[in-house]
């Protein structure tokens, strides 16, 4: 296994990054272009509560029976002992379907086109799936823009640009279907952890939004802070304190009133996204 510059600023979960890869490439062979961190891991906030978010790029399609090799390869890594193993989530794309720019959006809604699918392995999963998780604009700038290589050459020299229009629709789309299933059935998200997700999530959302251009929950919320009105200063520097918690999980219970401010700082979101007008 070759050892390079550090990946991330944890020595251990660089080690179980490395050893992954390496053991996909032995097990795949040449279908494996390259292999690409994205999410948090290249936008610059990871932290112990983050998801291990990263892109196997392939030749074509993973058959039937290269799904299961890489199903061994990752109930290998997932019986490691160690915190990261399990906390690994990733889709196996073919290169001509990353150059082609997809969303899960249509004009008509939210495409259900089982065509936009891809192997995938969802945060703490041990079974691969099928799903279009990661078959966004938003993964595809963030892989061209600052996705990390551990192997393969440059992002951008496989995927095309996103232009910031095109993102700026996903985006809103995104941010409004949600918030709209969040405010009409929240008991899912009651919880600890989701009641700080949730704030942090829409400030970077809305700066994201507004920019055209992916951002850091920590560039969010100084955003937010700036640019939105003062009544939400507390509930966002409360979500942001909490999230520095390595052990905030769903398994514990909301604060009552905080999530209350929540739920409603997700609507307020919604309809400063529902009217944003874009260039």
């Amino acid at each position: 296994m070759m050892v390079g510059q550090p990946l991330t600023s944890f020595p251990e979960l660089d080690f179980v990054l490395r050893d992954h890869e390496d053991r996909l490439r032995q097990a795949l062979g040449d279908l494996i272009v390259a292999v690409y961190l994205q999410g948090s891991l290249a936008i610059g906030d990871f932290d112990l509560t983050s998801d291990v978010d990263f892109i196997v790029v392939t030749q074509r399609e993973l058959s039937s029976g290269e799904a299961t090799i890489a199903q061994a390869v990752h109930a290998e890594t997932y019986r490691q002992n160690n915190r990261w193993v399990k906390r690994l989530e990733y889709s196996f794309f073919p290169v001509d379907l990353l150059r082609s720019p997809s969303s899960p959006f249509t004009t008509d809604g939210v495409s259900d086109s089982a065509s936009r699918d891809l192997w995938y392995f969802d945060n703490g999963s041990e079974r691969i799936e099928r799903s279009d998780h990661d078959n966004s604009l938003v993964v595809r700038w963030t892989l061209r823009e600052k996705g990390v290589v551990l192997f393969g050459p440059e992002p951008s020299e496989l995927i095309d640009i996103v232009q910031p229009k095109d993102l700026r629709t996903e985006i809103q789309r995104t941010l409004v279907t949600w918030g709209d299933l969040v405010v009409k059935d929240p008991e899912p998200y009651r919880n600890r952890f989701y009641q700080s997700f949730l704030v942090l999530n829409y400030c970077r959302g809305l700066l994201d939004l507004s920019e055209g251009s992916i951002h850091s929950k920590m560039a969010g919320v100084k955003w937010a802070r700036e640019n939105l009105d003062p009544k939400w200063t507390p509930l966002i520097t409360f979500c942001w304190e909490e999230r520095q918690d390595p052990d905030i999980s769903i398994t514990q219970p909301a604060d009552l009133d905080v999530f209350g401010q929540t739920i409603a700082f997700v609507h307020h979101s919604v309809g400063r996204t529902r009217s944003f007008q874009g260039d």
